[in-house]
Order: structure tokens, then sequence, then C-alpha cells
């Protein structure tokens, strides 16, 4: 049995790390809406069909997908610092802003290829300036680690929903006017922009440095966090350069649906991922962990396979839901793994983890289009498997053999 949360002291929303002049479950509020509101991707699931039907030819138009997350990992390096100048609030409008432009860049084509790539770096700037601070935020607002957990399953499994809702709905919008699912991301943008500022004054709680030559503090990356963050990489990277660059192009090029059924067919891996996220909590309450991650490794590198094997429909919808099986169950997985970091590190760890899956999501797509551009589209599904195959041994293998229970299970043994 859990025990209860002492109540918040007289003036703690001013303290540090406080919600300043915005209360607490306000601040949360605001902030679940802003995550909600800034996932409206109605531009995602078409653009690879946009930068094709620009005949910039397959090895460009993944190439420009990657350099999204490519400009996400070189602005890890320096993001970071805005935070403790500027504040969240201003980091997550700013961020918006400049995904609106670059999404108005990109559609408008404003400036030829420059200008899809001056759209992409601006993208992904701002996504990298969000980053830096939302998850944080989270442990912030909420410092009672089981109640974040539980804040970020519920969160995550919404913003599935909205991901796929307004992708179907941008590819059937992308079939009549292209112009329009790029205003539609951008006016999400501007929206969440506005949600943003009711979070607050809030300021991020820093961790203090240990001294020279002290060991380690809890929360380093070493140990089981390091083979979490290792997994997450590995699969996210992987799954999601599929879902945005390699089944688009087996879809649209290869097998050549119609767009109404692109939209419909890419939704199958937003509803996988709704599904599994809402069960990953639950199952890791009766089911260890390793099992868990075994399973998602083995779902993503099956959903290659098949994509490698066949462009059959049947099999292709079984491979897409698979993938988000995979996908929408290593982000649950990943924190309730890490939740045993303290608050401040596991805000950094979590931002740093996503930048690294940036810079693995560049090198796939890269390499993947090279290859697409070849005409080897086997061969690109049966490497990228052998990838999430081989890392996902690896892994498994370097997993300690013993460990203390997950949040969810040490809650199902009380």
């Amino acid at each position: 049995m859990s025990t209860p949360t002492p109540a918040t002291p007289p003036g703690a929303d001013h303290a540090p790390g406080g919600a300043g002049d915005t209360s607490r479950p306000g601040a949360l509020r605001a902030l679940f809406v802003y995550r909600l509101i800034s996932r409206a991707y109605f531009h995602l699931p078409v653009l690879f069909a946009f930068l094709y039907l620009h005949h910039l030819g397959i090895a460009l138009a993944q190439t420009l997908l990657a350099l999204y997350g490519f400009t996400v990992m070189v602005s890890g390096a320096f993001v970071g610092r805005f935070s403790a100048a500027f504040g969240p609030r201003t980091l997550l409008v700013a961020g918006e802003i400049a995904k609106a432009a670059g999404l108005l860049l990109i559609g408008t084509v404003a400036g030829g290829t420059p200008g899809l790539v001056a759209g992409q770096i601006l993208s992904g700037f701002g996504y990298a300036l969000t980053a830096s601070v939302e998850s944080p935020l989270v442990g912030v607002l909420e410092p009672d680690r089981e109640r974040a957990s539980k804040i970020q399953a519920r969160t995550q499994s919404w913003i599935f929903a909205v991901v796929m809702v307004s992708g179907i709905a941008g590819a059937v919008i992308f079939q009549h006017t292209r112009l329009t699912v790029f205003l539609l991301s951008a006016l999400a943008c501007a929206a969440a922009a506005t949600a943003a500022t009711g979070i607050g004054p809030v300021r991020l709680a820093t961790a203090s440095k240990p001294a020279t030559g002290a060991a380690a503090p809890k929360g380093s990356w070493t140990g089981g966090a390091g083979l979490w963050i290792a997994y997450y990489v590995c699969l996210r990277g992987v799954a999601l350069a599929a879902f945005v660059g390699f089944i688009p192009y087996l879809l649209f090029v290869r097998t050549k649906v119609s767009l109404a059924l692109f939209g419909v067919l890419l939704a199958v891996f937003n509803v996988a991922a709704l599904l599994v996220a809402r069960w990953t909590a639950r199952l890791l309450r009766t089911t260890s962990a390793a099992l868990l991650l075994a399973a998602t490794l083995a779902c993503v590198a099956a959903s290659l396979v098949l994509l490698a094997t066949t462009s059959r429909l049947v099999p292709v919808i079984l491979a897409i839901a698979l993938l988000g099986l995979g996908a929408g169950a290593a982000r649950p997985l990943t924190q309730d793994g890490l939740s045993a970091l303290d608050g401040p590190t596991r805000g950094r760890v979590t931002v740093r983890m996503e930048q690294l899956t940036g810079s693995a999501n560049t090198l796939v797509l890269v390499l993947g289009g090279l290859g697409l551009g070849a005409g080897h589209a086997p061969a690109v599904m049966w490497g990228s498997a052998a990838v999430v195959a081989v890392a996902g041994a690896v892994i498994l293998a370097a997993r300690p053999t013993t460990r203390t229970p997950s949040p969810a299970q040490a809650q199902a043994l009380n």
C-alpha cells in the first residue's frame, strides 16, 4: 500500500522548481493540453509523398527527412543552456514558433530545395527546444514518481490518438490540396504555443554535480540505465525511420496505393501504438521487463522482415501493426526502467536519449535512402531488421540477471 503524499508546504509554488503564480494542477493541465495539441502532425504521414511529388529523388527525399533528426542531435549540444536562461515556458513557445515557420517554408516550397532544407532545420531545432524541457517538466510539476509515471503513460496514449486522427485527416486533405496539411500543422503549433503560456514561470530543478573523484551519483549512465537508453535509441531510431521514410516509400512508390488508403494504412501504426501504450503499465505488474523488452524487439524485427519479403496488402498491414506495437511500448517500458533515477537526472537523461534517437534515426534514413534510391528495398529492410535483432540480443545478454522490481511490479506486490 502506498503512503500518502505530504501536503505542499506554503510558498512551495514560489520556490525554485515551483509553478510560480500558476498552481501545480493548473500547470500540469496546461502541459497536458500543450503536449496533445503539439502532436497534431497533419503533415507527417504525407511528408515523404510531398517531397517525392516534387521530383527530388528517393535518396534526396530520405536525406531531407533525416535532416530533422540530425538537427535535433546537433541542437542538443546547446539548447540545454537556454532553459536556465529563459525557462521552460519560453522554450516551449519559441520551439513551436520555430516549428511553425519550418512547416510554412516546406509547405510553400519557398526557395526550392534550399527552402526545404531550411524548413527541416527550423522544425528540428524547434522540436529540440521543446524536448529539452517537456519531459523534465512533468517531474518538476509532479514530484511523486509513481504519479508522474502514470501521467506520462496516460499522456502517451492520448498522444498516439492525436497523431492517428491528425494523420488520417492529413492524408485525406492532401489528396485535394497539399499546402493545407502544412497550414493545419502550423496552426496546431500556434495553438500549442498558446497552451504553453498557461504553464506559468516554472523553473527546472538542477542536480548538484559530484565532487572530483567522488563516486558516480545515482542516475549515472551505467548498468541498467545505460542498457535501457541503448534499447530505446536502437528500437525507436529504426522504427521511426521505417514509419516516416521506408513504409511511405513502399506504399506510395512500390505498391502505389491511393492517398486515402495510404493514410488509413499508416494509421494502423498509431492504433497499435495506442493500444500497447495503454496495456504496458498493466503488463509490467505481472510480466518481467526483460520479456516485454524482448517482445518489442521481436515485433519490430518481424515487421521489417515482412516488409522485406512481400508487398501484398494483408502482410503489409500486419507489418505496420507489429511496428506500432514495438514502437508504442518502447517509451513506457524505458520510462519505467529509468524510474529509479532522481528527478533532475531522469529529465536530463530523457532529453539526451531523444537526441541520440535523432542521430540513430538520421543514420538509418540516410543509409536506407541510398539503398532505396538504388533499388535495393528488400536489402534495406533486411539490414534494418538485422540491426534491431543483433543490438537487441546484445542488450538482453548484458542485462543484469537480477534487478529490483519496477515501480509497477512493486505496486502489484503491495
